[in-house]
């Protein structure tokens, strides 16, 4: 893959001495009156902001850090980004003082077509626009919020490809006629995404969100950079303030690149290589899966995972952390995710 290449240049003019590792924090609704696995209060995402403010924290926009990581130069030592999915209506309401108080840049990825069909629960392109002024971007979610990895039945390869196509492109169209030209992000609905589907993205020119947790940095794929979630239980700063100091790994190669599973693969390994393990003991990294502690096994600097129980239907991932030796109460973060389907090659929402 692309990014490997890059990695490898980086790897070799020492790029890895600096932590250059971005947390992006993942938000849905604001609000009280919402399901709380996908929701904020309007005083948490306050007290979230105010953390960052008080910790010295720089939050900057995707465009500026994706620029920074494409060029190689160092980012501030604690550096953050903010990125809010669907476009709810109660982002609007409920969030718009915090966003005028602090100003920080931050982005809005919105389905149109969902926008169009359903105008009270979602945030008018008025009401976007009216937030761009307190540091909002604004991009590209899929058109209408689907599993976009589906194949209707009997659907030929090349049909789905054009239909996912389709609906990016109008998604994006949509979006610069309201509001001006926008960069080219997209959020993967759910999170979730194949081979298949980070190609179209890379072949139409964007760099790609998911939702498996850990920091940004040049060693991740532009087509499925990691956020960390900021809701419900993850909204805790004493557990967010951990997340947002970590590091990224400097990771040259991963198996398996592909996160959907089948049925029955329901115990997956993952094979993870390093470019170095000089910041940390490789014997202090612990690595858990749906309720499951994992033990690492070594070779040179590429570690093994192998799960014991199977993983649930639906979407799940492998974390490892470990502590850095150099930046004192910093922690590099690792997260593989996977789909598995059932045996119809489906998965609940």
């Amino acid at each position: 893959m692309r990014f490997m290449l890059i990695i490898l240049a980086l790897v070799s003019c020492g790029a890895w001495s600096a932590p250059n590792s971005v947390a992006i924090l993942q938000y849905h609704h604001i609000g009280d009156d919402t399901p709380r696995v996908t929701s904020v209060t309007a005083q948490e995402l306050e007290a979230h902001f105010a953390w960052l403010k008080e910790n010295d924290f720089v939050v900057m926009s995707l465009v500026e850090i994706q620029q920074r990581l494409a060029s190689g130069e160092n980012l501030p030592e604690y550096t953050a980004a903010i990125t809010i999915d669907d476009g709810w209506r109660n982002v609007y309401r409920n969030g718009l003082a915090v966003f005028k108080k602090y100003q920080y840049p931050f982005t809005i990825f919105v389905n149109p077509k969902l926008m169009a069909e359903a105008p009270t629960q979602y945030m008018s392109w008025q009401q976007l626009k009216e937030l761009q002024k307190y540091g909002a971007s604004i991009a590209n979610h899929s058109n209408s919020h689907w599993h976009m990895t589906w194949r209707k039945s009997s659907e030929p390869t090349e049909a789905w490809r054009e239909r996912v196509r389709n609906d990016v492109v109008e998604a994006q169209q949509l979006i610069d006629e309201h509001l001006g030209e926008q960069a080219k992000h997209f959020a993967y609905p759910y999170g979730e995404y194949d081979e298949a589907l980070q190609e179209i993205l890379e072949q139409a020119g964007f760099i790609a969100f998911a939702q498996h947790s850990g920091p940004w940095s040049a060693a991740s794929p532009l087509t499925a950079i990691p956020r960390f979630p900021a809701s419900a239980q993850y909204a805790s700063i004493e557990t967010l303030a951990t997340k947002l100091k970590s590091l990224a790994l400097p990771v040259v190669d991963y198996h398996p690149q592909q996160p959907l599973l089948a049925a029955d693969n329901n115990t997956p390994e993952v094979v993870v290589e390093l470019a170095n393990t000089d910041d940390f003991d490789k014997n202090q990294m612990n690595c858990f899966a749906s309720g499951q502690v994992l033990q690492p096994t070594w070779q040179a600097n590429r570690f093994r995972v192998s799960l014991t129980e199977a993983l649930p239907i639906g979407r799940s991932r492998v974390n490892c952390t470990v502590p850095s030796k150099s930046y004192n109460g910093r922690f590099y973060w690792y997260s593989h995710p996977f789909i598995r389907a059932d045996q119809q090659g489906r998965w609940p929402d």
